[in-house]
């Protein structure tokens, strides 16, 4: 999992993707996008653009909407955090930064 939001970010997730795809190409787990959803604690919407959106599920993310009830705009890294809660229940995960860049074969 990783998170995406307008901006730098959405666009750091979409490199990362790419690189799981291209470094990882048998890569049979999910991909989660955990995208932050509009409320009270953002000035402005947080979900990443729809052009974006279209090309992570190309590359096989499913984007999964959460609520910032704490931290939003004020504290941006707590939306990290907050993304937890959108992943299905019981299943194993790891979390990536949207920076980093997969550069060989997750299997190995």
């Amino acid at each position: 999992m990783i998170v995406g939001q307008r901006g730098r970010l959405e666009y750091e997730a979409l490199l990362f993707a790419a690189s799981l795809r291209h470094s990882s190409p048998d890569f049979a787990g999910q991909f989660f996008v955990a995208e932050p959803q509009p409320g009270p604690l953002w000035d402005r919407d947080p979900r990443m653009t729809q052009p974006i959106k279209d090309a992570l599920v190309q590359l096989g993310a499913q984007i999964l909407p959460f609520e910032s009830t704490h931290f939003g705009q004020s504290y941006p890294y707590g939306n990290k955090i907050e993304a937890l809660s959108a992943l299905p229940k019981g299943v194993p995960f790891v979390f990536f930064d949207t920076d980093t860049l997969i550069t060989g074969d997750l299997a190995n």
